[in-house]
This record gives C-alpha cells, sequence and structure tokens, in this order.
C-alpha cells in the first residue's frame, strides 16, 4: 500500500537513519527527506495536529489505499 510517490519527511533519530532502514526505504522507491539537525522550520502542527493524528489512528488497521485517504481525510476536516 501506498509504496509509490511517497515522500517520507523525518527527524534525525537514530532509528530513522540506520543504514538497514534506509536501504528498506530506498527499495520502497520512496523520496527520503530529513530535517537538518536543530531545525527551526517546525510549524505550530508539528505540535498538535501530527499528536492527535497519532492518537486518531492508533491502532486502526486499513485494507487498502482508499481507506487510507478516507481516514485521512477525515481526521483533517475536523474529525479529530
Amino acid at each position: 500500500m501506498l509504496t509509490r510517490g511517497v515522500s517520507l519527511l523525518h527527524d534525525n533519530a537514530r532509528t530513522h537513519t540506520a543504514q538497514v532502514l534506509q536501504e528498506l526505504l530506498t527499495s520502497f522507491g520512496w523520496d527520503i527527506v530529513t530535517h537538518p539537525p536543530y531545525s527551526h522550520d517546525l510549524a505550530p502542527s508539528d505540535y498538535y495536529f501530527f499528536t492527535k493524528l497519532k492518537e486518531f489512528l492508533g491502532g486502526k488497521r486499513f485494507s487498502n489505499n482508499q481507506e487510507v485517504k478516507e481516514v485521512a481525510e477525515r481526521a483533517s476536516g475536523g474529525g479529530l
């Protein structure tokens, strides 16, 4: 699911930059984008929206891309 056209933005946590993970993500064909250390461009949404989104999505499983899109649209439209 969602393996084409994905750009993954992550911080520089050790687990995110491990060689084995980088190789796996590259094998998916994903574009990997990292924040520079101590990035000052964090938006308020990084602190509120994504925390609430994580809580909202916690434990959910999806069987196809359409389900992922529908839940993401519901969440971003005030479903949080």
